[in-house]
This record gives structure tokens, sequence and C-alpha cells, in this order.
């Protein structure tokens, strides 16, 4: 079969099918959505790609979703698919169901969350919710993931993580995330006689500790006025985050630019000169990978025995690392970031050639080239 799929992804040869089905609604703007879309993208140089996605904007209710989801999932069956790449345990779930009797090779995208039940608890509901939540996320994974033909996770350590939990080895494949070259063709910033930014991207969440984020940033301004802090991005602790900005009088330095699209985000990224995400959860953010392409220094916040993110960034050569989400030692990275320029721009420099190295798009599309030939 290997030899098979090697012909067909030949430029001779006619290319194979596959099917994306995805749970993320692809209608809207967000993280999720647009690694899919890389995702789709990258099989596109490889074949033909049909897409399948819950459309929740689009219909009434999650149910009538659901229920239109399934029918397209179960009417796609008819085609002659190389192999369905499945984004989220409840496609895949879904897959699994109704693919059993055909037989169908399920590649599951477990990316930087190889366990949905894990995450449940940084949620925002309630405790029985999630108690219920993590019950049957649990549940089906455990099922489910054994049962699918190859599941790719975007580095390393989530191989470990997958086996662990019951899964073969050889079923894991590493694809990491990729970048689009207009991050790459971002400027290094020269923040000459302009003002200083700081800049975060990414949803306003429990995973993300912002408020510690702005409780430094407060500490920063008091010797520092020429600096400002652009937050981009929804969610549920937003009103929070503002709240705190006015308790601080910080509404003149710090900014909320909203949601913003794909498209804009390289030049979003390209008017601060240091990106901060400081995760509460391990793993290698996308949001990481997208600042090193563009060029910026980095404030991440370092998470015990995670090797994922420390597998391609080190403290002071690529990244600036903070060890715990004390204000005081996050305004310590942010004057340090601040007042060396040689150790910012040196940083900005090694991170983009990290990112050139492991995330550009030609490089996940030979590796995904790779993974078709030898697990499928």
């Amino acid at each position: 079969m290997s030899l098979q799929i090697n012909a067909k992804i030949s430029k001779n040869l006619p290319k194979p099918l596959f099917c994306f089905v995805t749970e993320v609604d692809l209608d809207r703007i967000g993280g999720a959505v647009t690694n899919d879309q890389r995702m789709i993208a990258c099989l596109r140089k490889l074949g033909e790609v049909d897409v399948i996605y819950m459309e929740k904007m689009k219909h009434a209710s999650i149910v009538a979703a659901l229920f239109v989801f399934g029918f397209k999932v179960l009417r796609s069956l008819s085609r002659p698919y190389t192999a369905y790449f499945s984004r989220g345990l409840f496609s895949s779930t879904l897959l699994v169901w109704l693919t059993s009797v055909g037989r169908k090779r399920i590649v599951h995208q477990a990316l930087s969350v190889p366990f949905p039940s894990q995450e449940v608890f940084y949620m925002p509901h309630g405790r029985i919710e999630s108690e219920l939540r993590y019950l049957v996320f649990n549940f089906l994974e455990k099922t489910i993931l054994p049962r699918v033909k190859a599941i790719n996770v975007a580095s390393d350590e989530y191989v470990a993580q997958l086996v662990r939990g019951g899964v073969k080895e050889d079923r894991v494949w590493v694809l990491p995330f990729s970048v689009e070259s207009s991050f790459f063709e971002t400027p290094f910033k020269n923040n000459e006689g302009e003002v200083f930014s700081f800049g975060y991207v990414g949803l306003f969440h429990l995973y993300h500790a912002l408020l510690p984020m702005i409780q430094a940033f407060d500490l920063f301004v008091q010797n520092k006025p020429d600096a400002q802090l652009m937050l981009a991005g929804e969610g549920v602790s937003r009103t929070e985050i503002e709240k705190e900005v006015v308790k601080r009088n910080l509404s003149s330095k710090v900014k909320f630019v909203g949601e913003i699209s794909h498209e804009y985000l390289p030049s979003f990224l390209s008017q601060i000169n240091c990106f901060i995400l400081l995760m509460r959860t391990p793993g290698l953010p996308i949001g990481i990978i997208e600042a090193a392409a563009a060029g910026k220094a980095i404030i991440t916040l370092k998470q015990k025995n995670d090797k994922a993110l420390s597998r391609y960034f080190t403290h002071l050569r690529e990244i600036y690392m903070v060890n715990s989400e004390s204000p005081k030692e996050i305004e310590a990275a942010m004057k340090v970031i601040y007042e060396d320029s040689k150790l910012r721009q040196a940083l900005a420099s090694k991170a983009r050639n990290v990112a050139k190295k492991y995330f550009s798009e030609d490089v996940v599309v030979r590796q995904l080239r790779h993974f078709l030939v030898k697990s499928l």
C-alpha cells in the first residue's frame, strides 16, 4: 500500500483523494481554524481534499449542526478516499463508528492535545459538568484512539503521552505545525524613536496567565512610560482583564484590538517588539511558532518537565523563559528585553531560524509526504 501511495503522490500520476473532517467551525476566526486550514493546504500540495466541518454558526442549534455534520460524514463514505484526516475526538468517534464496516483509514489529528480529558478543567464549566466531560472524554479516548489507523501530534513529547495511554507507538507520528511564508517576510522591528510595544495574541482564557501579565506590565511602565501592551483576541476572561486594566489606570497603555483575522496576524506582529505568551499548560503553542517566524523576541512561562518547547527553544538563546507567574519576575524579563537591544535582536533572529528549520510549510509538506508513504 505504501508503494501505491508513493506513486500516487508523484508528479506523473493522479493524486490521492483525502477527506478532512473537523468539528471546528471553519467559518470563524481562531487558532484551531488556522491550524486546520494549514493542514488542508499541506494536504492539497499532495492530493485532492474534500472538507467537512461542523457549521455551528450556520445552524440554529448545536443539535441541528451535529445532525447535518453526521449526515455529511455518512454521505462521504461512498467516495474512494485514501484516508480521512479527523480533527477532534468527536469527529474521530463518529468516523470510527460509521466506518467500522468499510474499514476506512482514519488519521486522528491530536496536535498539541493528545488527550482532551486533560484540558477539561481549564474550560469555563461548572464542577459537575467538568467531571462529566472528563468521564466521557476519558472513555472515548480509551475506546476510539486505539482503533484509528494513525495519530498525528505536533511534537515528540506527545508521543510518550499517547503510548502511556494505551496507543501503540508505531501508530503515532510527529507532524509539526506549519507557518506560511508571510510570517517569515515580516521585517525585524527597530524601535528607534517609537513606542516600545509588547504584544499578546490568543484566547482570553484560563490557559493563559493574563492577570500576572497585566500586573507585571503595571510594574514595568512605572519606570518605563514609553511602552504599551497590545492584546489581540477574545474569550471568557476578557471582561476580567479589562476591569484589571481600568483598576490600575492602564487604559492609555493597554490596547485591546479584539479578534483579528489570520491574514492580518503578520501585520499585527510587525507592530510589536516583544511577544508574550504565558501558557499554564505544557506544550508548544502555535502562537510562539508564529511569533518566532515573524522575528520577535519572545517571553514565555517555563513548564516543569515540559520538553516540547525546550526541544526547539533555549532560554536566552532563542527565547526568554520565566520560571513562575510572579509579576516581579515577568516585569524583570520585560525590562531585560526592553533595555538589552543586542539580546532582543539575537533572540528574534535565532527564533526565526528555528521556525524556518522546523516549521516552514515546505518542511512540513515533506514530513507529511513521508508520513503518508510509511503509515498508510
